[in-house]
């Protein structure tokens, strides 16, 4: 657990995880150079390890909390979140009956103090999470997001020590691992149906605080890593889906890693014999199912942010014929 000024809500992730039912458990928390009081209220338990972190930032004070961490399973948790009684417990048991996984995840609720409503984003992400639980789903939908939200992940620590652990780069430090877990082969999974984190949404949070996280930086390393996911299954180009924002930022990352892009395709009639980034746009009716036949080395991106638009699209080119990871991915 990385605490930079944990505050008020430190004492109640803390807790619990000490409340844990049914498992041997010690709780490493890395200070990353608090200036508060929180840490110096916390309970006198001999499971708590408080350790400081060399460097400051979340990376240093996650890869830190690895070498000091004992036992062969690892579990993530963040300062401002609550954890089931039952999480670790329900993780390990899950763990150790599905040898081939080696993240686990875990279904979340999503939750924001006093009687403010979480935004509808949220829930929608929180469903979305909660519906993608074996590896296949989640792979199929891995360049949409992250579906393993970090403060749910267990893995065993020799996983991650082969990854590496966690690298400091310009964008979310968990996708990135889980991004580099992918494409060496590893499998993630979580228990179906159970809700084993309560995961606050606050103002401070630090998806919301730091510039890592926002939505440019998350783009642009999943293009990074979506280029070498298609090169290492020979595909050779892209075509994007979506002419608008998300798309042409998509198009302009995967330039720049190398990835050749031979134009778009749009559902907005306006784009007719028009060019995007000087290539093509083919125009097409969502009404009529009606496309070429796909391509064995060009993979189709969809990259349209509107909300539905994903599952309208999908759904167009299932009805075409198309097969999903094989013709197309949707990254949006």
């Amino acid at each position: 657990m990385p605490v930079h000024n944990g505050g008020q809500y430190l004492s109640y992730a803390v807790n619990s995880i000490l409340q844990q039912s049914d498992v041997l458990l010690e709780l490493v928390i890395v200070d990353d150079h608090s200036t508060d009081n929180a840490l110096r209220a916390l309970p006198s338990d001999p499971r708590i390890v408080v350790t400081a972190s060399p460097a400051r930032g979340i990376v240093s004070a996650l890869n830190h909390g690895l070498e000091k961490a004992k036992y062969p399973f690892i579990a993530r948790m963040d300062c401002d979140d609550i954890a089931e009684p039952q999480r670790l417990t329900v993780q390990l048991d899950y763990m150790l009956s599905n040898p081939q996984v080696d993240i686990c995840g875990s279904c979340v609720q999503v939750f924001r103090d006093g009687d403010q409503n979480t935004q509808q984003g949220y829930q929608l992400y929180q469903h979305w999470i909660n519906s993608l639980c074996d590896h296949q789903s989640i792979e199929r939908e891995f360049f949409v997001e992250s579906a393993i939200p970090h403060p749910t992940a267990m893995y065993r620590q020799s996983v991650i020590t082969r990854l590496g652990g966690y690298a400091d780069r310009s964008w979310p430090e968990d996708y990135d691992l889980w991004c580099r877990a992918l494409l060496a082969g590893m499998k993630f999974g979580k228990p179906e149906d159970q809700l084993l984190l309560q995961w606050r949404d606050h103002p401070q949070r630090l998806s919301r605080s730091d510039r890592r996280y926002a939505k440019q930086q998350f783009l642009q390393c999943k293009a990074h890593y979506l280029s070498r996911y298609l090169q290492r299954h020979s595909y050779k180009d892209t075509t994007i889906w979506g002419a608008g924002k998300t798309g042409l930022k998509l198009h302009d990352y995967l330039m720049t890693e190398g990835l050749t892009v031979n134009g778009f395709i749009d559902i907005n009639p306006k784009l007719v014999d028009r060019l995007k980034r000087n290539k093509p746009v083919q125009v097409v009716d969502l009404a009529k199912a009606a496309l070429p036949k796909p391509s064995s080395t060009t993979m189709v991106l969809v990259a349209v942010s509107a909300r539905g638009a994903r599952q309208l699209i999908r759904q167009f080119l299932l009805a075409c014929g198309w097969r999903e990871q094989q013709h197309f991915l949707v990254t949006a």
